[in-house]
């Protein structure tokens, strides 16, 4: 990699601090947007010759990452892969600008689709890069990308809801990606999630709420618990004595914050009823519905099913079917339960006999190769897009996903 220009600072300090970063595979781009983003007054920009690869790479080190991001796909025979990489390198918060060398209307338009912010066929002039340098409220493109909500709920207790909701979480950093996570556990009275994770509890939750403004990277890493910088854990400990309440909305514009923050915001919704309920269903982009095999889970979860749906615009919902007790003979299978809701079942959980509890004691993640974390890692697939079909840009869709 060639280092054009560092503005605001030595090279070092620069690339690690620089609120605008931007890779252009050929020099004379390069050395072009130096000059324009010195002339437009910038002053914490890092310049370098380079292709996505090479931001990855760049990403991967940095310990803040830019506001904004300046990326070429000249070159590429694939560009909208090349973008699915780098969204699994990249936060969500970061504003994504293409490079191209092409004039073709199909791919700016499949690029806005997936959530990029702008893409310009070089050269790019002076105007055009002042207009993405001055794009402070999303003027260019009226929807900007965000991280993907996913709440976890079940018709009863017993069923599973966090034993799956700790499970996702946790597969969803694996791979080779560095995809953020955000696990919020809406048990307020001291939820089994963080053990399940294998951290310590915390009590984060009403400082969050009550500094909803001030969240940024820094404060996030230091109110939530976290062991390896990717996945992190947000609940609360309150006194039993004490009533817990929210103000309407207010978990609305929690989510709505996280989600600029984190690829994948897991909810382990307890309690599916009730006004907090309603906001975390509002806001979620897919709702996972665990249920045993009983007539009263049946019955449940066909009218959670229904008060899902009715609102305006519901997530996309899955039904898990989750054998948490020991099969008996002349068991409701799974076909017959899809019939009886009228609905498909998404995932069938066999019964992994004592291992999730066994996690559960001693505080680490379920064995990779038990019955209900192979289960959870197909439904990671599923939820990630990577067993969806579609194209290219339905692929990246998952990640640079526009949100209203």
């Amino acid at each position: 990699m060639s280092v054009v220009s560092t503005i605001g600072g030595k090279n070092k300090d620069g690339a690690r601090s620089a609120s605008l970063v931007v890779f252009a595979v050929d020099e004379t781009t390069a050395h072009d947007l130096a000059q324009s983003i010195g002339q437009l007054g910038v002053t914490d920009a890092y310049v370098a010759r380079g292709d996505i690869d090479t931001a990855i790479s760049h990403l991967s080190r940095v310990e803040k990452s830019p506001q904004r991001l300046i990326v070429d796909i000249s070159g590429e025979s694939q560009p909208l892969l090349a973008l699915d990489r780098l969204a699994e390198a990249c936060d969500p918060s970061v504003q994504v600008y293409v490079l191209g060398e092409s004039n073709d209307v199909t791919l700016y338009r499949s690029l806005l689709q997936a959530g990029v912010r702008d893409y310009r066929y070089k050269p790019l002039t002076v105007d055009a890069l002042r207009g993405w340098l001055g794009d402070q409220d999303g003027s260019l493109v009226r929807k900007a990308r965000s991280g993907k909500i996913i709440a976890v709920t079940g018709t009863r207790g017993g069923v599973g809801v966090t034993s799956v909701a700790a499970c996702l979480a946790s597969q969803l950093t694996a791979g080779k990606g560095l995809r953020r996570i955000a696990y919020l556990d809406l048990d307020f009275y001291g939820g089994t999630g963080s053990t399940l994770l294998g951290m310590s509890s915390n009590h984060a939750l009403p400082e969050v709420l009550q500094n909803i403004e001030r969240i940024d990277p820094q404060f996030l890493e230091r109110t939530l618990t976290s062991k390896d910088g990717r996945l992190f854990v947000l609940a609360a400990n309150q006194n039993y004595s004490d009533a817990f309440s929210m103000e309407s909305g207010m978990m609305g514009r929690l989510l709505a914050v996280l989600s600029q923050h984190f690829h994948y915001v897991v909810i382990d919704l307890h309690n599916p009823g009730g006004t907090l309920a309603n906001e975390v269903f509002s806001h979620a982009d897919m709702a996972c519905l665990l249920s045993d095999r009983s007539v009263h889970s049946a019955r449940v979860l066909t009218r959670l099913l229904l008060h899902i749906e009715a609102r305006q615009n519901p997530p996309a919902l899955h039904v898990l079917l989750n054998s948490s007790r020991s099969p008996v003979k002349g068991r409701v299978g799974a076909k017959e339960f899809a019939q009886a809701i009228s609905r498909p079942v998404a995932l069938d959980i066999p019964y992994d006999g004592k291992l999730p509890g066994l996690a559960e004691d001693l505080g680490e993640p379920l064995a990779a190769g038990s019955e209900l974390a192979k289960a959870v890692n197909k439904l990671t697939r599923m939820l990630t897009g990577e067993l969806a079909q579609g194209g290219a840009a339905a692929k990246v869709a998952r990640w640079f996903r526009r949100s209203a």
